[in-house]
């Protein structure tokens, strides 16, 4: 798994378990490994690539994935079942039918020798569906203990897991995204536990001009891909705005957007890097009515590859992993492309 943020490739080994009613799992290994920065600074360019350019960056990163996986697998001394992998999304335009995530998993499959499952979104995006979130899915399973989930990635995005209600969710809002603009201004790799935008003030022009941005009013299914990020979030941030009150104005929407989808007095599960900025997690809990759950850091990191590798694993078992209540598509889908090795 790799976010939109491209903090890093994250790599969890984890045995499923089911009984006739429930699904439950556990998490054997895990590890984060940086993005070789070449990668790195093909992928912060990449929307803006040739099609050549952006193939070649498809190669590479998937060799860089298969590499980290046979070490992983050395490391571990292990040997999976099969590989369900995300990729990295370059382009999320569901209204215009496309989606794209690289990474290929035929490269993954050829040079890790195993079962591949990845690019599991476009059947959902054929069917006239958002794609995205697919995590919901796997979170009604896996997690049905907590009424709300969410994952403060790149995009912070919900899953209610009500069992007396249609599986829903969908992207609230911009998340590390944003923050890590500012923080990478001020040259650090993030805000660590929230500090800088703690010491920053809130511009009040720029919170209520985001916070009247149209997506917000929409109503689900509905996801964000990272050119609505810079085509129409980014540049409601004045050029003339400190990075530190960049970083506390950005907080507070996020808060806000969140703490309006929190809206009831239930357990929320709080999982990605968001989860580690404390100053982040005291305005969400300010504007929640929920109570915010923060798991162990393993749990926190690696959540949505675990999520991951269920939908894999339901893959190869021919069931449905895409809700169509979710993303809005004509129909349940049972995603992703499988190559064998």
């Amino acid at each position: 798994m790799c976010g939109t943020s491209h903090d890093a490739l994250d790599i969890a080994f984890v045995k499923f378990s089911r009984t006739e009613k429930n699904w439950s799992f556990k998490l054997i290994q895990s590890q984060s490994i940086d993005i070789e920065d070449g990668i790195k600074s093909r992928l912060s360019k990449s929307t803006q690539m040739n099609g050549l350019d952006l193939l070649l960056l498809d190669r590479d990163f998937a060799k860089f994935c298969a590499v980290s996986v046979n070490e992983f697998k050395r490391k571990f001394q292990i040997e999976p079942e099969f590989i369900a992998s995300h990729g990295v999304t370059i382009f999320h335009q569901p209204q215009n039918g496309v989606t794209l995530q690289i990474g290929s998993g035929a490269i993954l499959s050829a040079i890790t020798n195993n079962v591949v499952i990845s690019d599991f979104r476009m059947q959902d995006v054929a069917k006239n569906g958002q794609g995205a979130p697919l995590v919901p899915y796997a979170d009604r399973k896996l997690f049905p203990e907590s009424y709300f989930t969410v994952n403060l990635g790149g995009f912070a995005n919900l899953s209610v897991n009500d069992s007396g209600t249609k599986a829903l969710g969908f992207d609230i809002c911009p998340c590390n995204l944003i923050l890590n603009h500012y923080s990478h201004q001020l040259g650090f790799a993030y805000d660590k536990g929230g500090e800088i935008g703690k010491s920053g003030n809130i511009n009040a022009e720029l919170l209520s001009n985001l916070n009247k941005l149209s997506f917000y009013s929409e109503s689900s299914p509905k996801s964000l891909g990272y050119e609505w990020f810079v085509s129409n979030y980014l540049p409601l941030f004045p050029s003339h705005i400190s990075p530190k009150d960049g970083l506390a104005t950005a907080i507070e929407h996020i808060a806000i957007q969140i703490g309006s989808v929190l809206n009831k007095p239930e357990k929320c599960l709080v999982t990605g890097g968001g989860a580690h900025n404390h100053f982040l997690l005291e305005r969400i809990q300010y504007h929640s009515q929920s109570t915010l759950d923060i798991p162990d850091r393993n749990l926190i990191e690696f959540k949505e590859a675990i999520c991951f590798a269920f939908l894999g694993l339901l893959r190869l078992n021919a069931e449905f992993n895409i809700d169509s209540n979710v993303t809005g598509s004509d129909s349940n889908t049972c995603a992703g492309a499988v190559y064998l090795p």
